[in-house]
């Protein structure tokens, strides 16, 4: 059995200026206690973590979104999700093959900012490590400019765990 988890970040900057009284934005929030008990629930996944990085670059928690209303795109938060897992299988099962996850990505695929890059990155850790939202946001930002590495890749162009 493998001494490493796998960790990924996922990232969702909404589109347009943002309203928690917002259609989609009600949706999210709405699912969100929904698809974090079944992520909890998962027998592949060791913890998950999530927050939002807010315009001036702090990291805040979801509650603090509700409060935000932005008038320009420019101002958006980023909202973050971050999980560790068993390995791949473990993650992509879930995300790809949980049925409320899976339609929650595609209700709001045209809610999400995509011009900056890839919005999710994953790499390995040592089972039992805890990561800050911020060592994830940096290894995305690695991603986005260097392209896939060990130390930050994509479910298209992943990496074996460490010997």
């Amino acid at each position: 059995m493998s001494e490493h988890m796998l960790v990924h970040l996922n990232v969702v900057r909404p589109l347009g200026p943002f309203s928690a009284s917002h259609p989609h934005a009600q949706y999210f929030f709405d699912q969100l206690p929904h698809v974090f008990a079944r992520a909890k629930a998962d027998d592949g996944m060791y913890w998950h973590n999530h927050g939002a990085r807010l315009p001036d670059g702090t990291y805040g928690e979801m509650s603090d979104l509700l409060a935000l209303q932005t008038d320009r795109t420019e101002d958006n938060f980023h909202i973050l999700t971050m999980a560790a897992w068993q390995d791949v299988r473990a993650m992509h099962r879930f995300a790809y093959r949980d049925e409320l996850h899976r339609e929650g990505m595609k209700t709001l695929r045209g809610w999400v900012d995509r011009t900056q890059g890839p919005t999710m990155v994953m790499w390995w850790a040592t089972k039992g490590t805890r990561v800050a939202l911020e060592d994830g946001w940096n290894r995305l930002h690695q991603l986005r400019e260097d392209g896939p590495s060990v130390e930050a890749f994509t479910l298209q162009n992943r990496f074996p765990p460490p010997d």
